[in-house]
């Protein structure tokens, strides 16, 4: 299945789930996802592209409470980049490198290097010592669907 049918696949779950309903899924407008890619330079991927066409306004409760849908996702590379700073965290993020969720401003989630389905890394002030970034799933596409998982199991 291509990434795009894995993004697909997981936000229908949510919907057969009732995590939302099938008209709560908000998709961003052409104009909006090119804001959130010209806001960061690197590369957003076909895979996340996806996900901002079919809910990057918002699904239902999924994900409430992180900065993760339009427009609290604009401002997440510099969120990310003050939180590194203040923390004297020895890591820069890279060119190539997307923010795509920040949580209560202590653990943020970015996508790593270009390709369609980029692998996702965390960083959370809270749970490394010492305070690294580290690698939370392989590709987007296992992150969206971990996460989907994991709400689904609270409800």
């Amino acid at each position: 299945m291509s990434p795009e049918g894995r993004v697909e696949a997981v936000v229908a779950s949510l919907v057969d789930q009732r995590v939302a309903s099938a008209s709560t899924p908000i998709g961003l407008s052409p104009g909006e996802i090119e804001a959130i890619e010209y806001e960061q330079t690197a590369p957003i991927g076909a895979a996340y592209r996806r996900f901002l066409e079919l809910a990057g306004g918002g699904v239902g409760t999924f994900l409430q409470g992180s900065d993760v849908f339009h427009p609290l996702v604009l401002g997440l590379r510099q969120a990310a980049e003050d939180l590194l700073a203040e923390n004297k965290v020895p890591v820069t993020l890279a060119s190539t490198d997307r923010v795509i969720l920040m949580h209560q401003g202590y653990c943020f989630d970015f996508l790593q290097g270009s390709g369609p389905d980029p692998e996702v890394w965390t960083y959370n002030e809270i749970y490394q010592h010492p305070v690294t970034p580290f690698r939370s799933a392989p590709r987007f596409t296992d992150w969206l669907r971990t996460h989907a998982d994991q709400h689904r199991s609270t409800k």
